[in-house]
């Protein structure tokens, strides 16, 4: 009798445990648009040339650096993070690489605010070039067929530093903090190595 409740016991710890980790694998983007995209179509092929992949979809992880409300809709400026193979935004990429998100609806500014992190689907539409300092920028832009905004235990914040993809985040209490593994949370999103042993003093 009791081999059996230790089994029962067991057996209820393995499915809770195996329901949370197939909820952590759910894909943020439907199966359908995933379909529309073809693997072998990097983001970085894409930026090199948007003209060459009009109306391609692509599946990519950003972090929104500003919005825009016209009357033509919404438009977000992003740089791009690399995903996880469930489709998470896991870590800056290395290269920097911006891009334009643009949607005939309005986004809601308070859920796409500066730093918050996405997982999006897009429709290559071309190119756009605007200032990004006092250097011109070459766009690409993506029209937005889906769209998911993540939660993250501290926002990654965008900030006036030379290096534009400099990481600083902002715990729950809103404190500025340079180094995402501070002991006072979560290692979470993940950096490149070369981010984390920076000496940020």
């Amino acid at each position: 009798m009791e081999s059996q409740m230790r089994f029962a016991h067991l057996l209820q710890i393995l499915t809770i445990f195996t329901t949370l980790l197939l909820a952590a694998c759910i894909q943020p983007i439907s199966k359908d648009v995933r379909q529309q995209v073809d693997p072998k179509t990097t983001f970085a092929m894409i930026s090199e040339d948007p003209e060459a992949f009009l109306d391609q979809y692509i599946l990519l992880g950003g972090v929104v650096i500003n919005w825009e409300n016209t009357a033509e809709g919404s438009s977000l400026e992003m740089m791009e993070w690399q995903l996880t193979p469930w489709g998470e935004p896991m870590y800056l990429d290395n290269t920097g690489r911006r891009f334009l998100l643009k949607t005939p609806e309005l986004l809601d500014p308070t859920i796409y605010e500066p730093a918050v992190l996405v997982t999006l689907a897009g429709i290559v539409l071309g190119s756009e070039t605007r200032l990004l300092g006092e250097n011109e920028y070459d766009y690409p832009v993506l029209n937005i067929a889906e769209i998911h905004p993540w939660e993250s235990p501290f926002r990654y914040g965008i900030h006036n530093y030379p290096d534009p993809a400099y990481p600083f985040y902002v715990g729950q209490d809103d404190e500025p903090r340079r180094n995402p593994y501070d002991p006072d949370y979560n290692s979470y999103p993940y950096t490149q190595y070369w981010y984390r042993n920076i000496d940020w003093q």
